[in-house]
């Protein structure tokens, strides 16, 4: 019985510190494109504002460009909330490890 969870161990070994090193990528590569993503949702907004404000475009492409803002503005959340379904994985294959 014990040979059998150290063959298990062994073999859940290499797949959790794949697991580890995708999270770290995964916050690395969320974090920088996020400050992009942040900007370009910033400048969509206020494109829109002020477009509409001047006159320079109308209540429905302001509309647009605010939806579009909004969408950019959430991808870092959904990709945050993957990396938390990725670390959740690297916890039970760790523990599977460890116990």
């Amino acid at each position: 019985m014990t040979l059998l969870k150290l063959s298990l161990k062994l073999l859940v070994l290499p797949t959790a510190v794949i697991v580890t090193v995708l999270q770290w990528f995964a916050i690395f590569l969320t974090s920088f494109v996020g400050a992009v993503l942040y900007m370009f949702s910033g400048v969509c907004f206020l494109a829109a504002v002020l477009g509409f404000l001047m006159n320079i475009c109308t209540g429905p492409e302001a509309v647009k460009m605010l939806t579009t803002g909004f969408g950019v503005f959430v991808l870092p959340f959904a990709a945050g909330w993957l990396i938390g379904k990725i670390a959740a994985l690297k916890v039970i294959l760790w523990d599977l490890i460890k116990y």
